[in-house]
């Protein structure tokens, strides 16, 4: 019996020192790590793959729409900030008038104050203009047409090719001025560049994004799988994967804390923890060398591993050269003189006006910065040849 409990001990006992063994990879020792560095680490990805979706079901908002169909044809409606030239025959003399369409949506004509216009199309207002001019003018003709189009644009993004001698091309905001398609609108401005991707062309409208299939319209062609395009719409032409890997940053690596240029280092090739530090500018005298952390992992099961820069970069031993990982965090804290020495710093002010009034006299009155007048400046105190006194002087005592 009192060997079966030493078997049981001997076991308990074992398993302690593996468990031991095993979290001793996986650190928790994060005194020297501010916990809102946790909040610099990656989420897990949980992006839900990427849906072609088909012309058809990409919703259509009225008061998006660029045109209405009269009489069997598209006819452009007319927006805010649409300049309008409208045009009558008075006497055998046809007179011209530029309208810019205000805020309010109406416009004024010859006899006619106050025209709504905007939600209208070009034909319905010229309709309603010629009835309203008949009490005043003899068989009126009144002709409407849009000199320039400013009330609904498409922005067109990304691989979208810049062509000389076209009056616009390239990425940018063009308007639109009727019945246009995605296609159609791609090529009269210049069309795509070789490293688009047409396969995954993203149409963001109405606050959602989805993914048109461009290259099958071109390749399969078929009435009704073009995109009818609306005011606001937003399209992205991205790049072939191909293209995106060649500029594809591999490594994201934090270093902070008290290095001469903290910030983030990106590279495409690996990055050690020696050359990290080094572009980081070097530590500072005030690092505490020995008590430097990497923080890894994702923000709920972080790991934070320590390093001893000291032996790494005093005493060379490269063993200590760990290779870093993409999203790793390099903290190295301040040692306590630094942190001591930050503090003196910030109250040095406060401890000059209480220990030595005459230099607190001469910076902050006549003289010094001029805040107070005091009259002419006593002899004495810094400004005088007097003993002055410094973070060092106050650290040396």
């Amino acid at each position: 019996m009192r060997k079966i409990v030493i078997s049981v001990l001997c076991m308990i006992v074992l398993i302690g020192c593996s468990s031991t063994s095993t979290t001793s990879k996986k650190s928790v020792d994060n005194k020297e790590v501010p916990l809102t560095l946790i909040g610099l680490l990656p989420n897990p990805a949980d992006e839900k793959p990427k849906e072609e979706t088909p012309p058809e079901k990409v919703p259509s908002f009225e008061q998006n729409k660029v045109y209405k169909e009269i009489s069997g044809f598209p006819d452009y409606i007319i927006g805010v900030g649409d300049i309008l030239t409208v045009s009558t025959l008075k006497t055998g003399v046809q007179e011209y008038v530029d309208i810019k369409v205000p805020p309010n949506g109406k416009i004024s004509f010859s006899f006619l104050d106050n025209v709504p216009v905007v939600g209208k199309s070009v034909e319905e207002v010229t309709l309603e203009m010629s009835k309203l001019l008949e009490p005043f003018v003899k068989k009126p003709r009144v002709t409407i047409v849009v000199k320039e189009y400013n009330s609904k644009k498409v922005f067109l993004l990304g691989e979208v090719s810049r062509v000389e001698g076209l009056p616009q091309s390239g990425p940018g905001v063009y308007p639109l001025k009727g019945k246009t398609t995605l296609l159609n609108t791609l090529i009269s401005i210049g069309g795509h560049t070789p490293k688009a991707d047409l396969s995954r062309v993203e149409l963001t409208r109405g606050g959602k994004i989805y993914y048109i299939n461009l290259y099958k319209m071109l390749t399969q062609g078929g009435e009704g799988m073009d995109i009818i395009l609306e005011s606001g719409d937003r399209v992205v032409i991205p790049e072939l994967p191909a293209y995106k890997e060649e500029k594809l940053v591999t490594n994201r690596i934090y270093v902070l804390g008290e290095v001469t240029a903290p910030g983030l280092i990106e590279t495409k090739a690996d990055v050690t923890l020696l050359e990290a530090i080094t572009r980081a500018g070097g530590l500072k005298i005030t690092a505490a060398k020995s008590n430097a952390r990497i923080v890894r992992g994702d923000i709920r099961s972080p790991e934070i591993i320590p390093v001893n820069l000291k032996k790494l970069i005093d005493k060379s031993d490269l063993s200590l050269n760990t290779k870093l990982q993409n999203g790793d965090i390099v903290y190295v804290p301040t040692t306590s003189l630094g942190k001591f020495t930050s503090v003196i710093t910030q109250i040095m002010p406060v401890l000059n006006a209480f220990t030595y009034p005459a230099i607190y006299r001469d910076l902050y009155t006549t003289g010094g910065i001029g805040i107070l007048n005091t009259g002419p400046r006593p002899t004495g105190g810094a400004a005088g040849g007097g003993p002055s006194v410094t973070t060092e002087t106050i650290l040396s005592r």
